[in-house]
Formats: C-alpha cells, sequence, structure tokens
C-alpha cells in the first residue's frame, strides 16, 4: 500500500493554528485537537481486511478490500455507510490474474493487476479504469510494463509512485535475481489520464548481489529516481568498523535519455538511513541519520542539498543529539557520553517551505527465538533487521530453526532540521507496542500533516495518556479492552500534547494505523477491525 502524500496538502509548518475537537459519538472526556466522527459496524461474510484507501470525491470513499483470496471494491458516503461492493473480476485457473494495486488520478480509479505468461516467460502489467458509480471496469485493457524471466519462483515484482502534485504516474518493476549478473529494472512514466510518457529498462554497472534499491520517485515534470545502495567487495554487509558502502541516487531526465549520477557520501561516517525529495526549484534534498559505530545506531542527522543541474552540492552539514535530548532515553551518564540510539528506521521526510525539512522515525526490530536442538538443550535470541515492501516487513534473512518471532514497535522520534540544516528541535513521542507472530499488524502509527502541525494516531496503554518524555516506563499496548487510540499533536515549535481519541470497547474493534490514511488536506480515514466486523473513523482537522 501507498500513503497519500501529504505534501499535497500541507500548510507551512511552522504556522501555528489553535484547534478544537468534538467527538459526538462516544460518550467520554472529549478531545481538543479536531472532530472525530464513528461509522456504522459492517459486518461481512467473511473475515477480510483493508487493503487500502484508494481515493475519495464529494460522493465519499473508495477502498480495496480483501476476503481470502477475493477483492472487492466498495464505495463509502460520506457518512461512512458502506454504499455499494462488487467483487474483482481477476478470471479462474491458470487464467487469474493477481491483484497488485489501484490508484485514484485526476479524480479517476485504476485498477492494476499483473498475469504471469509462463509459456513465454513473461510477466504483464495490465491497467483498466474503474467506473466509480458501478465499480466495474470499462475502456479497453492497457498494457503498463512487462518483463521476461526464467523461473517462476524469481519473477520480479511491480510497484509505483506519484508526483508531489499528482500529474505523474511512475510504474517501477524490478527485474528477476541473477547472482554474478548486473542489476537491471524497468521504469514507466505516465500523466495523470493513463498516457504514456515514456518507460526504460535501465541496466546499471553493479553486480545484482552488492546492490540494494532503497527508494524510487517520480517528479512533477516526470522524471525518474532511483536510490540505492552500493556495497564495496564480495559481500553485502552493513557493520562496525569504516563504511563499505555508499548511497547513490540516479536521476533518468529528457524522457529518460538523460542520466545523472549523484554518489552520497559522508566519508568516515555510516549513513544508517536517509530519504530524498525533489524541490520544486530541482534541486535534490537528502536527509537522514549518521552514526559513528555502525549501521544499527544513530547519532544525528545529516542534510545536504545537491544542486539537480549542477550536481554541486550547496549544503552538507551533521548535527549532533545534545545530551539533553538524549536524556529522555538514557540514563544521565550515557547521555553526557554521547551514546548513540539504535534501531531508527526513517519512515518521513518532510519538506518545509522555508527550506527546512522534518524527519520521521520510529523505533522498529524483531527477535526470534532460536532453538538449535530439537530436544532443547540449546537455547538463544537472535535478532535481525527487517525491510519494508508495500508496507509489510521483509526479513534479509530468515534463521533455520526459528520458532516465535516477537516484533518491536516503539517510540517515534520527530527531528526539526532549520534552512540552515542544524537542528531546530528534536521531540520523543514514547510508545511501546510489542506483540508476537502477527507482524505488527495493530502497530506502528498513521500520521497527517496538517495546519501547520502533525497529528499522530497509534494503539496505546490507558496509563501512558499521562506519560511524560522523559519517562523510560512506557506500558505495553497489549490489546485490552480498556486499551485507547490516541492522538498526539505536534506543533510546529516542537510542543506536544497527547489526549485519548476513543477506547477499544467503545467501537469494539481494533484500530490498524498502518493502512490509516490521509485523504486530503483536513482530513484522515482511520480503520477499525475485529474478525468479520469493520468500522471506518473520520478525524477532521481544524
Amino acid at each position: 500500500m501507498k500513503t497519500l502524500n501529504p505534501n499535497r496538502f500541507i500548510a507551512p509548518f511552522l504556522i501555528l493554528v489553535a484547534l478544537t475537537w468534538s467527538m459526538p459519538t462516544i460518550s467520554q472526556r472529549q478531545p481538543e485537537a479536531a472532530n472525530i466522527y464513528i461509522g456504522p459496524e459492517i459486518k461481512s461474510k467473511r473475515k477480510g481486511t483493508l487493503n487500502d484507501i484508494v481515493g475519495y470525491d464529494s460522493n465519499g470513499y473508495y477502498m480495496l478490500r480483501k476476503e481470502a483470496v477475493n477483492y472487492y471494491y466498495e464505495h463509502y458516503d460520506k457518512d461512512l455507510n458502506l454504499m455499494k461492493s462488487v467483487e474483482i473480476d481477476l478470471g479462474r485457473g491458470f487464467k487469474k490474474h493477481e491483484m497488485e494495486f489501484s490508484v485514484q488520478l485526476a479524480k479517476n480509479i485504476y485498477s492494476f493487476t499483473s498475469f504471469n505468461h509462463q509459456k513465454e516467460k513473461k510477466n504483464v502489467l495490465y491497467g483498466r479504469k474503474i467506473d466509480k458509480k458501478t465499480l466495474v471496469p470499462v475502456g479497453e485493457v492497457q498494457t503498463i510494463s512487462e518483463f521476461d524471466y526464467r523461473m517462476r519462483s524469481n519473477d520480479g515484482f511491480f510497484d509505483y509512485d506519484i508526483s508531489r502534485d499528482s500529474s505523474k504516474f511512475m510504474v517501477y518493476h524490478d527485474l528477476p535475481y541473477k547472482r554474478g549478473k548486473a542489476e537491471r529494472f524497468g521504469v514507466s512514466v505516465f500523466d495523470d489520464q493513463m498516457a504514456a510518457i515514456w518507460q526504460k529498462e535501465i541496466t546499471l554497472p553493479f553486480k545484482d548481489e552488492l546492490y540494494d534499491v532503497e527508494e524510487y520517485k517520480v517528479d512533477n515534470q516526470g522524471n525518474a529516481y532511483l536510490l540505492g545502495i552500493v556495497f564495496k567487495g564480495k559481500a553485502r554487509v552493513k557493520r562496525r568498523g569504516k563504511p563499505n558502502y555508499a548511497y547513490q541516487l540516479l536521476a533518468y531526465s529528457d524522457q529518460g535519455e538523460k542520466l545523472t549520477e549523484y554518489l552520497i557520501n559522508l566519508e568516515s561516517k555510516f549513513i544508517t538511513d536517509m530519504q530524498f525529495e525533489v524541490a520544486n526549484n530541482g534541486d535534490i534534498i537528502c536527509a537522514g541519520f549518521f552514526s559513528e559505530l555502525g549501521t544499527f545506531s544513530i547519532k544525528g542527522t545529516f542534510y545536504l542539498i545537491i544542486d539537480g543541474a549542477t550536481k554541486e552540492v550547496k549544503m552538507e552539514t551533521y548535527s549532533q543529539f545534545d545530551s539533553d535530548f538524549l536524556a529522555d532515553f538514557m540514563n544521565e551518564r550515557k547521555a553526557n557520553r554521547g551514546k548513540e540510539l539504535y534501531e531508527y528506521d526513517l519512515g518521513r521526510l518532510e519538506l518545509r517551505r522555508d527550506g527546512g525539512a522534518v524527519l520521521v522515525a520510529e523505533q522498529f526490530y524483531a527477535q526470534e527465538d532460536m532453538r538449535y536442538d530439537p530436544y532443547g538443550y540449546q537455547y538463544g535470541l537472535s535478532r535481525y533487521r527487517y525491510r519494508y515492501r508495500y508496507g509489510y516487513p521483509m526479513r534479509y534473512g530468515y534463521p533455520y530453526g526459528a520458532n516465535n518471532i516477537d516484533y518491536f514497535y516503539n517510540d517515534i522520534l520527530v527531528v526539526n532540521i532549520d534552512p540552515k540544516g542544524s537542528i531546530q528541535w528534536a521531540q520523543r513521542i514514547p510508545k511501546r507496542q510489542v506483540s508476537r507472530d502477527d507482524g505488527g499488524l495493530y502497530a506502528s502509527y498513521a500520521l497527517s500533516v496538517a495546519k501547520g502541525k502533525m497529528f499522530f494516531v497509534f494503539n496505546d496503554h490507558p496509563k501512558n495518556i499521562s506519560i511524560q518524555t522523559s519517562d523510560r516506563k512506557v506500558h505495553n499496548f497489549n490489546k485490552g479492552k480498556e486499551s485507547v487510540v490516541v492522538l498526539v499533536t505536534l506543533t510546529g515549535a516542537g510542543e506536544m500534547s497527547k489526549e485519548p481519541l476513543f477506547q477499544i470497547k467503545d467501537v469494539k474493534s481494533y484500530t490498524r494505523p498502518k493502512v490509516c490514511e490521509q485523504v486530503s488536506w483536513e482530513e484522515m480515514i482511520i480503520f477499525n477491525q475485529k474478525s468479520r466486523k469493520t468500522k471506518f473513523a473520520r478525524l477532521t482537522f481544524k
């Protein structure tokens, strides 16, 4: 699932606006930051889940939902009543397509499915327009992208990106892995009417096993960007010592004919995590975290501005977290020694209109119980890094004999960087969500940027409502009836407030933050689920 890009709606981040909230549908203490409306409970014949919030218009919201192996388009009115549900015809048997994704472009909804032509050994992505009234495809099927493969178990994948102004749509396809061969991928760029602008299949001068694709984007002009990690030597290893890798940004302009390479290397420092955005003037903004110890910890932030035309580095700054901020995470002695923070994944990079940026990260890791001997004579714990694809965690490696997996989604870290590249302020949002063998289904957070503020929604323990940012004892969210969904508001000055939206027992279902989305300048849709019952809520920021 792709999260809606809030840069389409964002007001200047530093504008501070007083908000008021009301909560008409739940009889409890009313929050003070926005209006929340709870929709009716909806029952399904079989247990399913929300796949994506595809789009919205004046008639309501359009969802993609899955039950077992079947997919449905659904239309909900502005009061979140289910108005229509239509099963998507993906075919049957050997002719069945795979559902890939759906998007809204220029108020039109498009459905994208793939089909594996096994005789020709070709994987093809198809697109069709969906009629919003009938929720069924209309018009001709459009071939979007295709590539050849050798084995069915290694046949690549498709993904997409939408430009900041929603005028351009890019499909990225990852070509099948071939050990010892060059890294290959394909890019196809379209306008908001799904008319093709350009497409290109690209071969990089790096071996497949020594290159990792991190991120891909399309800008408002239809230029494509690919951020990757190039490993030095013969092994893909990111550990302590000296960095044995570098980040590389590739920009394809002039309808894919012109290639510009940007090598992003911080000398002796590790780039722990980074993201990039393309500013309206064409400059490339790179920001993230660095470390002096290794690749799983962070010491501070870096901020780079690269001239998109000349490749000149206009600004390069590094800022360490100060001891006062670190004291929110650890004891004073460790903070004064400059101990680094561990396991923070950078989730969002938001550009400020004055030239600064805001970084949002979350502490995330997974722990596995390993039993090396079937009789239980040996027992140990191993920690493995995870990466995300389509919003779900995918491990780099899964050890033989692994049993239970614990998922840790803890504190949120927000860092505000001023136009000079220095840390203006940094804020910790305390949170603890630990679960086992569920992939963190009800963990993490949903984020909206509106009215010059940031709004975080997540599941929490009720004892954490009054917790301070410096408190290190945080109660774990446990899915109990008394658990709450909270709203954390963060102002442009870094001031934080936290309050409950509703309790689990009031809505009789659990919120899934990973599929909640900001759908407009001032609205977020919240999704709640329990077994065959679902319920939506609308959060409106003032």
